[in-house]
């Protein structure tokens, strides 16, 4: 066996046992998907916000970990806040992840900006593939009732719960998913016990109008109280409102430089690539990471007084 696949063969132990560990997927660009990680931001923006995100992890690896994510913010004020709609594929190894969730924050003014109280219910469905597993006697197959047999699956339900609060100059959150801790069963002894997660966020804009840029630094804080804790930290500058670029670090795992570009007023292109800083930099190609983030509003036309509209007579 070549140095590269005992490297691979070791990853792919240390995320199998992710089961047990940090279990929620990674973003870069997390300030792009805010409601991915908060249902608290449902109903913050005032307009609908589509995002659309894909993320390959790990470049020359096979089998590593890819994820998918989309996600939409709908603003009512008739609900006094908003709806969040999340779907949600990572694929990690043998493993494949599907989640659905729906959620509803309510809104509330506080000082400058608004305050998002939410909650959102999660359905999980984890898959095990065509595991090609290597078992401890050397062999292909095994009877052992706590492995994980390939082509097994096993859904679950969750909560996610959230605050956020949203100013003109800056932003902050606090939220915490799989509050239920649900445990699946893949038959026999095998298990897969969720573990709650917590978000620490927040940013803060500065405008340099000399320059015509605003200055954006923001940082993202990862616990599931079992694990190291995980630090992304990012700075990123946006100019007349068209242009931005950045740079990022996480503790322990990369640095980022990151691109945008404001194609339409309403829709947004974002790129990122992560440099390997851990002992896999000698054999990862980095990460790559893109963003769409679309912004719409609908708007219903106010009835005139005295008129009739008739399909025959427009």
């Amino acid at each position: 066996m070549t140095l590269r696949k005992h490297i691979l063969a070791a990853v792919l132990v240390g995320l199998s046992s992710v089961a047990f560990a940090q279990q929620d997927v990674q973003f870069t660009q997390y300030y792009h998907n805010l409601a991915g990680f908060n249902p608290g931001v449902a109903g913050s923006n005032d307009a609908i916000c589509l995002n659309v995100g894909h993320r390959s992890q790990w470049v020359g690896f096979d089998n590593a970990p890819t994820t998918q994510a989309i996600n939409a913010d709908i603003p009512l004020s008739v609900l006094h806040g908003g709806l969040l709609v999340s779907i949600l594929n990572d694929q990690i190894g043998f493993f494949q992840d599907i989640s659905a969730a729906l959620g509803y924050a309510y809104q509330m003014d506080l000082g400058p900006g608004t305050l998002g109280i939410g909650l959102a219910v999660d359905f999980r469905n984890k898959n095990v593939k065509q595991a090609q597993w290597i078992y401890p006697d050397g062999t292909a197959g095994s009877n052992d009732p706590s492995i994980l047999r390939p082509n097994t699956s096993a859904m679950t339900p969750e909560l996610n719960f959230g605050v956020h609060y949203n100013a003109p100059t800056f932003f902050a959150g606090l939220s915490t998913s799989r509050l239920l801790q649900s445990e699946a069963n893949f038959g026999g002894t095998a298990r897969y016990k969720s573990k709650m997660h917590y978000y620490l966020t927040g940013g803060y804009h500065f405008p340099l109008e000399q320059f015509q840029l605003v200055l954006t630094p923001s940082a993202l804080i990862k616990s599931d109280l079992n694990s190291n804790i995980s630090l992304d930290l990012n700075v990123n500058a946006l100019f007349q409102d068209k242009i931005y670029g950045g740079l990022g670090y996480r503790n322990q795992d990369a640095i980022s430089l990151m691109a945008g570009y404001q194609i339409l007023p309403s829709l947004r292109l974002a790129y990122s690539y992560d440099i390997t800083t851990s002992a896999l930099s000698g054999y990862s190609g980095g990460s790559h990471e893109i963003w769409l983030n679309y912004c719409f509003n609908i708007e219903i036309p106010e009835p005139i007084p005295g008129s009739y509209r008739n399909v025959r007579f427009l």
